[in-house]
């Protein structure tokens, strides 16, 4: 993820969870001071965590996705 000219998309508006498809929020940790992304579904646990930046945060929710949708082709 060293790709600093990636493109991240609309920052507006997030993606959509790899594993249910439902939406994913992109925080800021207040403890750790680092963003996440996380599934809004209750019952999914998808998650990820420590990135330096919320850009950051969606480039890794989106290449996530892209590598589990390549796991089942």
């Amino acid at each position: 993820m060293d790709r600093p000219s990636a493109d991240a998309g609309d920052m507006r508006w997030g993606w959509r969870c790899p594993l249910c498809e439902t939406d994913a929020s992109v925080t800021r940790d207040p403890h750790s001071e680092t963003f996440r992304w996380e599934c809004d579904d209750d019952d999914c646990e998808a998650t990820g965590f420590g990135f330096t930046s919320r850009r950051r945060a969606r480039l890794a929710l989106r290449e996530y996705r892209e590598r589990y949708e390549n796991i089942y082709r």
